[in-house]
């Protein structure tokens, strides 16, 4: 099962961010690439995209704050 992370956007990893907008809902079937999810720490956005195809299943919602590098869904 691969993990989706949410990346590591700034050089002092104890800084969380938050997971601005899913595009996905739990149960949702995925394609490699599609957009997932929206996240942000201090003013600065990424876009994450999934590494496989399969169903997604969700474990922070949206606006939680969550730790650089913790697992935010897994595709299964």
């Amino acid at each position: 099962m691969p993990e989706i992370l949410f990346p590591m956007m700034t050089g002092d990893a104890s800084e969380p961010g938050v997971l601005s907008t899913w595009y996905v809902a739990d149960g949702d079937p995925v394609q490699e690439k599609h957009l997932l999810a929206e996240v942000s720490i201090d003013k600065v956005d990424a876009e994450i995209y999934s590494p496989a195809a399969g169903t997604v299943r969700l474990r922070v919602a949206e606006g939680d704050e969550v730790a650089q590098g913790a697992v935010i869904a897994v595709i299964e």
